[in-house]
């Protein structure tokens, strides 16, 4: 049973139930939303053709993704079991201070979102700042690179120390694909 946020829930059914029946039909499970407590229940539907036994942990990262903050689009990419979502609670990490949890949102962020956007870019994840959490939606390489780029962040590292970490982490895959890509055969 999932719990979600009352400003997400609109957001988890969709216009017009849309992001819900999506989320239903391409994995072959029922959905139950309670609007007004937030509640969430996940069945398993055994005569649709999609069912699968692990579609049920998928869908409960989907909705969990979309309750943390993210567009429903960057939550299906989940579908893909490559990807997986990572949630640090800031709460756990920093302690109840209000004020450390702003200040280190605010470093997260940076000027003008460009942290979160390097982030973003080099490490190819997709990134959420909602409520007292930060998410990560990325393939498990780069979920180690975001991990570790928010691990300096939330310790106090200066911010080009963190951009230069993300550059060589990102050089260095490219240079990996490209020596993939061209490695000769024989």
């Amino acid at each position: 049973m999932l719990k979600l946020n009352s400003s997400r829930i609109a957001v988890v059914i969709g216009k017009n139930g849309e992001t819900k029946n999506e989320i239903e039909q391409r994995l072959g499970i029922h959905i139950d939303i309670n609007s007004e407590n937030g509640e969430v229940e996940i069945k398993q539907d055994l005569e649709n053709k999609s069912y699968d036994p692990l579609n049920h942990i998928i869908a409960k990262k989907i909705i969990e993704a979309i309750n943390r903050g993210f567009n429903p689009k960057k939550a299906m990419i989940l579908m893909d079991e490559e990807f997986d979502l990572e949630i640090f609670n800031l709460i756990s990490i920093l302690g109840k201070s209000e004020k450390k949890i702003k200040r280190i949102k605010g470093r997260l962020i940076g000027r003008n979102g460009e942290i979160r956007k390097a982030i973003e870019r080099y490490a190819e994840s997709h990134v959420s700042i909602f409520g007292k959490t930060v998410s990560i939606i990325a393939d498990y390489e780069n979920l180690l690179i975001a991990r570790k780029a928010i691990n300096m962040i939330i310790s106090g590292a200066p911010h080009h120390v963190i951009l230069k970490f993300l550059e060589n982490k990102y050089s260095e895959k490219k240079k990996e694909r490209f020596k993939q890509m061209y490695k000769p055969e024989f």
